[in-house]
């Protein structure tokens, strides 16, 4: 049994070195899209412009997830794939999701929704009607599942394969909230 997390907004330089650990343990030793480094922390390039959620796991007091997204400008999908895919769309804005990481025994649980929910609402409120991801290419079923469609040819990232992805938010937003419905309907949690 999984234990129960904090979705928390990292604040504290403590909390952003937890993050800075967590994005290292993910992006550089796990996927292999970033160097290493020997201090084992990895400091998103856009973090002057992110928003982020995070995963807390107050027993151990580290971090079992991750979430960033910004909207503005240069947008990392545009050094992956080009320009095109980061449109922005006739009405509202266009937004970025990035470092959306779980440590492996929080995958395949509504620890990925938990995360999601709370930054999708605050793009919501920013006005942003369209999100772009560079997709995982192991992950882009999950990607599609929750209302991304693939908007080009894949390209390499370090070890990995990366998606162009686009989604309305809105439908994004629907369906990681009705996944984190099902799971409380059918646990019994409120």
């Amino acid at each position: 049994m999984l234990k129960t997390l904090e979705i928390i907004t990292p604040a504290t330089p403590e909390e952003f070195q937890k993050l800075w650990e967590l994005n290292s343990k993910i992006f550089a030793e796990e996927l292999k899209m970033r160097p290493s480094s020997r201090e084992h922390f990895l400091v998103d390039k856009f973090h002057h412009k992110n928003i982020y959620r995070a995963a807390y796991d107050r027993e151990t007091d580290s971090f079992a997830g991750m979430i960033s997204a910004h909207w503005q400008a240069p947008y990392s999908a545009a050094e992956h794939f080009g320009e095109a895919v980061c449109t922005p769309p006739p009405e509202g804005m266009l937004a970025e999701i990035r470092l959306y990481a779980l440590l492996p025994e929080y995958r395949h649980t509504t620890t990925a929704s938990q995360l999601a929910v709370p930054l999708l609402q605050e793009l919501e409120r920013q006005g942003v009607s369209e999100v772009i991801i560079s997709g995982i290419s192991n992950l882009k079923p999950f990607y599609e599942h929750i209302g991304f469609h693939t908007a080009g040819s894949p390209v390499p990232a370090g070890d990995t394969l990366l998606y162009p992805m686009r989604g309305k938010l809105k439908l994004i937003l629907s369906r990681c909230r009705k996944a984190l419905e099902r799971y409380h309907s059918a646990s019994g949690n409120e």
